[in-house]
């Protein structure tokens, strides 16, 4: 997992995007009714990693974005303000 960091060397995908990004994986995979154990094998990561994934600790690198969407049957939508914010979410595919 990458974390983005400022000039500072601060690590900052925490605050501003790796918790919407967890708590949208976690809120999807609740809806899905999937384990942890279930999606991350589903998504080709360890339990772990998806656990810290979920608890906002970094924010994963594309490809693993784009097994994480297959297995949620979802498109990803995220949106980042100018000014910090971002918004995160699981959108199911159309049937």
């Amino acid at each position: 997992m990458l974390v983005a960091t400022d000039r500072r060397g601060a690590g900052v995908a925490g605050e501003w995007l790796g918790r919407p990004f967890g708590a949208a994986v976690r809120t999807r995979r609740l809806e899905l009714g999937l384990t942890q154990e279930r999606l991350a094998q589903q998504a080709g990561m360890s339990q772990g990693a998806l656990s810290r994934m979920e608890h906002g600790r970094g924010v994963p690198t594309l490809p693993v974005l784009e097994r994480l969407a297959a297995a949620l049957s979802s498109n990803l939508l995220i949106s980042l303000s100018p000014h910090g914010g971002a918004h995160v979410v699981f959108k199911a595919l159309p049937r």
